[in-house]
């Protein structure tokens, strides 16, 4: 599991960072990969996680509300789950958009996620 964000994060934030999303303030961003382990049902390249490798770049269109896992006034959320080197993963993204517009945050948020290396 993996936590970044633009504010301070504690060792308690959970594994979606739903502490964490509770203080973000105005134009905050927050992100969390979180690997799943296969099993007999959850396989990498199926279903939930048939697309293969982690997203290019996240957009403004990527997030909304729904997408939140707790729902919170001025957050947007995103969700993306992948297989990377035969790896089931979870990119849970939340961006609170205030002075700062949503592209902006979203194309920050991505350029961070860019610098990711992945292990076998």
């Amino acid at each position: 599991m993996l936590h970044a964000a633009t504010f301070a994060l504690l060792e308690t934030d959970g594994d979606f960072g739903a502490a964490a999303t509770g203080r973000m303030r105005g134009d905050d961003a927050f992100a969390a990969l979180v690997e799943y382990r296969s099993d007999a049902v959850v396989r990498p390249g199926v279903g939930l996680f048939a697309a293969m490798g982690p997203p290019d770049a996240l957009r403004a269109h990527d997030f909304g509300p729904a997408q939140l896992q707790v729902t919170r006034a001025g957050q947007l959320g995103c969700q993306r789950f992948f297989t990377h080197l035969a790896r089931l993963f979870c990119l849970y993204a939340v961006i609170r958009p205030a002075r700062k517009a949503p592209e902006l945050l979203a194309m920050q948020l991505s350029g961070v996620l860019a610098t990711l290396e992945f292990q076998r």
